[in-house]
């Protein structure tokens, strides 16, 4: 047992002098920190989620953000012609894209058993949120396998907007797990919004 022990402690002490000299992560901290420039500017830095000039030319809200004209929304036809756009942090992926057309943004995503969607809180409202139901016959649960959210992004909005996904439970009862949430404020002072999907 004390020869155990012993060797124990002559690992730990040859480990001691290696983690001593790692340097400390502040990668993380960067996108927020004004050590390192403004926030616009770290969000630019970003990976963009795709490769070549095509990608490097997508818009960014932060740093571009939408001129208010109070329009009203647009028609399904227009989103033909929208602007596709890159959020400050989005965790969809591939399986998400978002487009904006004047001031309005609009998030398209799929994913399997897509149940509900909701706004949470929201400092204005206007939001059009609805569930694509075209390939609910090839979904296993037999429901939406796309959702669309659509709002006006405009100075001193907030809104949180929760997707929810159905799930097989005991004995064929479904529930229900977030899929997706949106994330959306532009605070007075603000060069543009910041718009989330998580």
């Amino acid at each position: 047992m004390k020869k155990l022990l012993w060797i124990g402690t002559v690992l730990l002490g040859a480990l001691a002098p290696a983690q001593a000299a790692e340097p400390p992560s502040v990668a993380l901290a960067a996108p927020d920190g004004a050590a390192e420039g403004t926030r616009a500017e770290a969000v630019a830095a970003l990976p963009e989620g795709g490769e070549g000039e095509a990608a490097s030319k997508v818009r960014v809200l932060e740093n571009a953000p939408p001129v208010p004209e109070g329009g009203p929304r647009p028609q399904a036809a227009e989103w033909d012609a929208a602007e596709p756009v890159r959020l400050a942090r989005d965790k969809g992926g591939d399986a998400c894209k978002a487009r904006i057309l004047r001031e309005w943004l609009r998030i398209d995503c799929t994913a399997p058993s897509l149940a509900v969607v909701r706004t949470l809180g929201a400092s204005a409202g206007e939001e059009w949120l609805w569930l694509d139901h075209k390939n609910s016959e090839q979904d296993p649960l037999g429901l939406a396998t796309g959702v669309s959210v659509v709002f006006p992004v405009r100075p001193g909005d907030r809104r949180v907007i929760e997707i929810l996904s159905g799930i097989g439970g005991y004995r064929g009862e479904i529930g229900l797990a977030t899929a997706f949430v949106i994330s959306e404020q532009w605070l007075n002072g603000d060069t543009g919004p910041i718009v989330s999907l998580l």
